[in-house]
């Protein structure tokens, strides 16, 4: 892929300045906190040194006193409460840390998992059926349920009390229930970027605090909502800063045992972040949701696990190579079809009655690192099509969506991604509208994916007066600007004119590098992900300008700087 590179806008000078010797730093470091919005003495600890104690008060949802007085009272009255949470990482996170929570201290709980394909995204019709049955009094949805108005009225109807925990954009009618999310017009909660196990997170807070339970017990379960940042790609900022810094302290620490099997499996080890849990164990956990049942990936996220560990992890692997296999298969026949498409649409927007409904999500990220536009996977099932929708830029998928409303079945979603269902005599409509929906927005965007950079280096600027054979300061500050996510972007620096003193191809895809820089003494190893098709601007002799973010490389017990190369683009001659 081609990226068109923009330097960051500069930081202000004066807020660099005073930063830089208030906290006694670097002015490079100064402006990238200052990027972050850090500008105070006080900011800075807060961005270093989390506390939980720093958390927003749950009390600050509108309606978040309603819905602890609702627990509390089936609580006392022994009554059935039953925990309704989506199929993928997000929902079968909060449901494992509120069953973890729960279980001891309620006479009755229970959870429900939909069907992918039976009952699709959100609370379903069969839930709502089995709720009934089984004469539930009190239904917490998590991960869904904002925009399920006419199912929520019928819970209500038969004398089933609701409360949605849902981070999802609403309706412009909200159902007949106790609803937390922050999303909703007018509600007082000062954070909208929390994760649906995170809001999840804030009714346990607000419901152990009025009943005097150790919040450290609660705070057991900060890995699996860390694994819920990670995997929804909400904001690395305010408190899910804090959450995820604690959660990935914990699984450093001392990792549930799914976690240790997962991560091995993925071969990750080492030092985990962020990153380890986006492509180690959300794949896995959302490869059951996606192949057999998100019931599986609940039953590993339980504390005790109260099944065969070994046979869960064995039917997770199972499914995770299944997912790759219809993975690869699906997003080389969507790259096909789009081939043949017109070269100035706007949008890729596919369907086909064979594709496997459960990672036709996964394929709309593999289309647009191909071709940067937005993008809707379809697939067909009982007459209807269904499938994902994801974005590029600042293109908003989910408003795309609600001004194609008259021709969709329902959707559901945020700015980033968005799942919808229509009936097949909509889709060319479709295809059609969101086409020039895109169109202009893209008269005022580029349509060439934009990476930014924070600063220009020399490689001499990296270590400054420091020894080369030791880990500089520089890169020990910004290994502690971790955990990284959309908010708090790993900072990358462009340096220019290197030169490749050796080069590899690993596994056909990957380019391994040794670099230097004219007029440096500093040599440095360098990685490429997926940049084997710049491989011919790494040629002997050959300058090149590159982007990269600096990292700690850990190998047979030695630690050295390693550049992550996000692109190369050839030195243009002064």
């Amino acid at each position: 892929m081609n990226y068109t590179w923009i330097p960051k806008d500069p930081a202000c000078p004066e807020k660099v300045e005073h930063l830089s010797k208030e906290v006694k730093i670097t002015p490079l470091i100064a402006s990238l906190l200052v990027h972050r919005g850090v500008t105070s003495y006080q900011e800075a600890e807060r961005f270093f040194r989390p506390k939980l104690s720093h958390v927003n008060d749950p009390f600050l949802f509108t309606h978040m006193q309603e819905a602890v007085d609702l627990l509390n009272q089936a609580i006392k009255e022994k009554k059935r409460i039953r925990l309704f949470g989506d199929y993928d990482v997000d929902g079968t996170t909060a449901v494992a840390i509120a069953m973890n929570a729960l279980r001891a201290r309620v006479a009755f709980i229970d959870y429900y998992i939909p069907d992918r394909y039976a009952e699709g995204y959100g609370l379903s019709q069969a839930g709502v059926e089995a709720a009934i049955s089984d004469n539930i009094d009190v239904l917490v949805t998590l991960d869904c349920g904002v925009r399920s108005v006419e199912l929520i009225q019928t819970l209500m109807s038969n004398q089933i009390q609701v409360i949605v925990c849902d981070h999802h954009e609403p309706g412009e009618v909200l159902p007949p229930a106790i609803i937390l999310d922050p999303k909703v017009p007018k509600d007082t909660y000062p954070f909208e970027g929390l994760s649906g196990a995170g809001v999840g997170m804030k009714l346990l807070e607000a419901l152990f605090s009025s009943n005097a339970w150790p919040l450290e017990e609660l705070y057991a379960n900060l890995d699996l909502l860390a694994l819920s940042i990670a995997a929804d790609i909400v904001p690395v900022t305010d408190e899910n800063r804090i959450y995820a810094f604690y959660g990935l302290k914990q699984i450093n620490e001392y990792a549930r045992p799914a976690f240790k099997k997962m991560l091995s499996a993925a071969n990750r080890s080492g030092m985990i972040k962020l990153n380890d849990l986006v492509f180690g164990i959300a794949p896995r956990i959302n490869a059951a949701g996606r192949i057999r049942s998100g019931r599986t990936a609940v039953a590993c996220m339980l504390n005790p696990v109260s099944e065969d560990l070994d046979a869960l992890m064995h039917d997770i692997e199972q499914d995770n190579a299944t997912r790759k296999g219809l993975d690869q298969q699906i997003t080389k026949e969507a790259l096909d079809m789009l081939a043949k498409e017109p070269s100035d649409r706007s949008v890729n927007v596919l369907f086909a009655t064979h594709w496997h409904k459960g990672v036709v999500g996964i394929v709309a990220s593999r289309v647009i690192e191909k071709y940067p536009l937005p993008t809707l996977i379809l697939t067909e099932h009982q007459g209807v099509l269904s499938g994902s929708a994801r974005t590029v830029g600042n293109f908003d998928i989910h408003q795309a969506l609600i001004q194609c409303a008259a021709l969709l079945i329902q959707f559901g979603g945020h700015q980033h991604a968005a799942g919808l269902s229509l009936h097949p005599q909509h889709f060319n409509a479709l295809k059609q509208m969101l086409n020039d929906l895109a169109s202009v927005y893209f008269e005022t965007n580029p349509r060439t994916p934009v990476l930014s950079y924070e600063a220009t280096l020399n490689f001499n600027e990296i270590f400054g007066s420091e020894s080369v054979f030791l880990i500089p300061k520089l890169v020990r500050v910004l290994e502690a600007f971790e955990p990284h996510g959309p908010g708090n972007l790993k900072p990358i620096f462009q340096t220019n004119e290197v030169y490749a003193t050796q080069a590899k191809v690993l596994k056909d895809l990957h380019l391994k590098l040794s670099l230097v820089q004219q007029g440096s003494v500093v040599g440095l190893n360098a990685i490429g992900f997926n940049l084997i098709e710049k491989e011919a601007l790494t040629h002997a002799g050959l300058a090149f300008d590159a982007l990269y973010t600096l990292e700690i490389n850990e190998f047979n017990k030695r630690s050295t700087v390693q550049l992550v190369l996000k692109d190369l683009k050839p030195s243009i001659a002064e």
